[in-house]
């Protein structure tokens, strides 16, 4: 009997505790700002790669072992990429009307 190794749980795991920690950074103590925490999403491209090469390296020799990619885990990393996207256009918008606008915070 096959054992199932999910691949990119891992991966999903550690990027919603590391941008969870960035938007909190950015929250309670403006430490960090939207627009870098946007600059940082090649990252979670670069660690599901490294986690789908580790697994695939291994795992592949071995026959009692299937890899299963986590679709729920990859969709949920895109959701994530996509909200910090949305967050950081927000924050330069509101900069930039802040700036040059009319609008008074």
């Amino acid at each position: 009997m096959k054992t199932t190794r999910r691949v990119g749980s891992l991966t999903c795991g550690i990027a919603m505790v590391g941008f969870g920690i960035l938007f909190l950074l950015n929250t309670l103590f403006h430490v960090v700002d939207y627009t870098e925490i946007f600059s940082l999403w090649p990252l979670l491209l670069i660690c599901m790669g490294a986690e789908m090469l580790a697994a695939n390296w291994k795992y592949s020799d071995t026959e009692r072992f299937h890899l299963v990619y986590d679709k729920g885990a990859i969709v949920l990393l895109i959701l994530v990429t996509l909200f910090s996207i949305g967050m950081g256009i927000t924050d330069y918008c509101i900069q930039y009307a802040l700036e040059y606008g009319h609008i008074y915070l």
